[in-house]
């Protein structure tokens, strides 16, 4: 008979032994970055402003965090063409990406939408209302979502969020965390969703972000202040948004978990 205290005090040992990792886990930040395409380099210079610095290098404006997230990499213009950075973080290979007007409709025509325009909006919605987003009232924005605006300049609103602003990027235990600079007060856009949009209303720009073979879209709604600005009319870089998904799981949890199973494997051969 298999003893089974020995065989819980192993598992347990090894799950522990996880758990104790996981509250101790290093940082792992971007490795190897490259960036392709139309980008734009945003570097902070006095007093917190942000200007365009082709020069800076990409480590540097990489290098905040939420509390302090400082310059930003712009990845291509308006839902032009996909401009990437790419990198590995913790041995794993990372691609982020603007997004273009396939990513939000695959026509010409508003009603030819994604299932991303129908959850982006929605989400904005739901974070500036409390409460989720009738049929009627989705159809209308995702029109106005399509629609260009002459308070963006002629752009449609979808342009306007594809093009994300990237602060940084690193995996902090099991979750992998994205700095999106945006503006801290993104009221006058989203009012051309919705008109009764509430003052104070926030909205990120979304990347693509492909990491461990999966392909997500990561953005949110809910904003800290960044302590920059590039010193313009609308307020832009002012909100820090940082979006957080789950890393692949780290190698020293998954070793440890391993000498529980080998353990276990190795007992019962014993006892056979």
């Amino acid at each position: 008979m298999i003893n089974k205290f020995k065989t819980g005090a192993i598992i347990a040992l090894a799950l522990g032994a996880a758990a104790s990792s996981s509250a101790y886990a290093a940082v792992y930040t971007l490795d190897n970055a490259v960036a392709s395409g139309l980008i734009t380099k945003w570097a902070e210079g006095p007093v917190g402003t942000l200007s365009i610095n082709p020069a800076a290098t990409i480590d540097s404006l990489l290098a905040g965090n939420a509390a302090a997230p400082g310059g930003n990499i712009e990845l291509s213009k308006y839902a032009g063409p996909v401009s990437t950075l790419t990198g590995t973080i913790n041995g794993h290979a990372i691609t982020l990406s603007s997004l273009t007007k396939a990513d939000w409709f695959t026509g010409n025509s508003f009603g030819t939408y994604t299932s991303l325009t129908e959850q982006y909006i929605s989400a904005a919605y739901q974070a500036a209302f409390g409460a989720a987003i009738s049929a009627a009232d989705l159809q209308t924005a995702i029109q106005g979502f399509y629609n260009p605006s002459a308070v963006l300049g002629g752009l449609a609103p979808f342009q306007f969020v594809s093009d994300p602003n990237i602060s940084y990027v690193f995996q902090d235990g099991a979750d992998l965390k994205v700095g999106l600079a945006g503006l801290y007060d993104a009221t006058a856009f989203l009012r051309l969703l919705s008109p009764l949009a509430p003052a104070g209303s926030q909205a990120s720009e979304v990347v693509k972000l492909t990491y461990g073979g999966v392909t997500t879209y990561l953005y949110t709604f809910d904003a800290t202040p960044s302590g920059v600005t590039a010193g313009d009319r609308f307020g832009s870089y002012t909100g820090n948004y940082e979006v957080t998904t789950s890393a692949v799981p780290l190698p020293g949890t998954l070793a440890l978990f391993g000498l529980g199973v080998a353990g276990l494997a190795a007992i019962r051969r014993r006892k056979a």
